[in-house]
């Protein structure tokens, strides 16, 4: 787990401009926008879940860590090791949403989508890296998801 010298748990967004995003804060405190409102995806168990989440949007923070502009996916690390790997266009109204549910540390935020299935909604999240995949690349190789052990 990435922390501030301070020794605060932290999110890494990579980029040309890294950020290191304290979680244990309020959310008010973060230095971007807040987003509050309810996100709906597919749980992994096939249910739909709708919930209110409070978060940052994910594309406010791939642009103030100046994401790479041959990116095409972003890969998300949760701090069990679980990797994800969305491609931009997923991620329109994705949020990175402060801690949601068993499994989940509090303060340590979850990845979510109306448009990405519950395996790749991670949990736990501590990394974003840019990923420049070829067309026709297979994502599934820069992944390992929970249903996958």
């Amino acid at each position: 787990m990435t922390q501030t010298p301070e020794g605060r748990p932290t999110v890494r967004i990579d980029g040309a401009d890294p950020i290191l995003l304290p979680w244990d804060v309020a959310p008010e405190t973060l230095p971007f926008d807040v987003v509050r409102g309810p996100v709906a995806f597919e749980c992994a168990s096939g249910d739909r879940i709708e919930r209110e989440y409070t978060g940052v949007a994910v594309f406010d923070l791939l642009e103030a860590a100046a994401m790479p502009g041959d990116t095409t996916h972003v890969q998300f690390e949760s701090a069990n090791g679980d990797l994800a790997c969305i491609p931009l266009a997923d991620l329109n109204g994705a949020v990175l949403a402060l801690g949601d549910g068993p499994g989940t540390e509090p303060g340590r935020p979850r990845f979510v989508s109306p448009h990405i299935l519950g395996p790749r909604t991670v949990k736990n999240v501590c990394r974003l890296r840019s990923r420049a995949l070829a067309a026709g690349a297979d994502r599934e190789a820069y992944e390992r998801l929970p249903l996958d052990d």
